[in-house]
């Protein structure tokens, strides 16, 4: 009965171990992005790319504005457009991991988490397109996730505000925008995969647009360099 009862508390403190760890990795990158706000800083964030359609659009328009970025890349992805990751480098902007395949980090078995922490593809190891900076997918995070971005040697980047481009209703640009003007800057995250709604990319490209715009009008840096995320992530 004794051996049961240690066994029951022992496996329940290493499930909080392993869920705590990230849940405290979580805490102090949201505290560090909060950072920004109010500083006139800003820095614009895509996640879930590369893509052949919307991320070289985005490209496009921020070429447009001499703006600067930061993509956050899944592993599969990424080796599926090559050319586009290079164009990401080559343009100025900041290579970021996403995972391998986007795995929601609590909701899969310590060894699948770890594999899609670790498992950068060869485009992102080394050169331009290294990656430098770590978000993880849904924000979610365990032990293995940390360990993962130290062996790295990469931070984590968290987000002060979601664009709402995956959500249904899709808000007004008017708002997130508003909203980012009234933090006075902050860390924002949209979406650069191709979906199958016309309105999301729309969406996207008009919202990044106005933020470029807003920055300018207020005179706020940009935050996207490797060496910026260092001290914010």
């Amino acid at each position: 009965m004794l051996y049961v009862l240690l066994s029951i508390i022992s496996l329940a403190v290493l499930a909080t171990l392993y869920v705590g760890v990230g849940l405290a990795a979580r805490f102090l990158a949201d505290r560090r992005a909060r950072s920004l706000l109010g500083n006139g800083r800003l820095a614009i964030t895509f996640d879930d790319g590369p893509s052949p359609g919307l991320t070289n659009q985005i490209l496009d328009l921020l070429q447009e504005f001499e703006a600067r970025a930061t993509f956050f890349l899944i592993g599969e992805t990424a080796e599926a457009n090559p050319a586009v990751v290079q164009r990401i480098a080559a343009e100025g902007h900041t290579v970021g991991w996403h995972s391998k395949t986007h795995l929601n980090q609590w909701k899969v078995n310590p060894i699948r988490a770890w594999r899609d922490s670790i498992r950068l593809p060869e485009i992102l190891k080394a050169g331009p397109t290294i990656a430098t900076v770590y978000r993880p997918p849904y924000g979610k995070m365990n032990l293995l996730t940390v360990l993962a971005t130290r062996l790295l040697k990469i931070p984590i980047s968290t987000w002060t505000l979601p664009s709402g481009d995956t959500y249904t209703p899709l808000p007004t640009t008017a708002s997130v925008v508003a909203e980012i003007d009234e933090f006075g800057g902050g860390v924002v995250l949209m979406h650069d995969m191709d979906r199958n709604d016309p309105a999301r990319p729309i969406f996207v490209l008009e919202t990044t647009r106005q933020l470029i715009q807003l920055a300018r009008q207020e005179g706020w840096d940009f935050i996207h360099t490797p060496e910026h995320w260092a001290k914010v992530a």
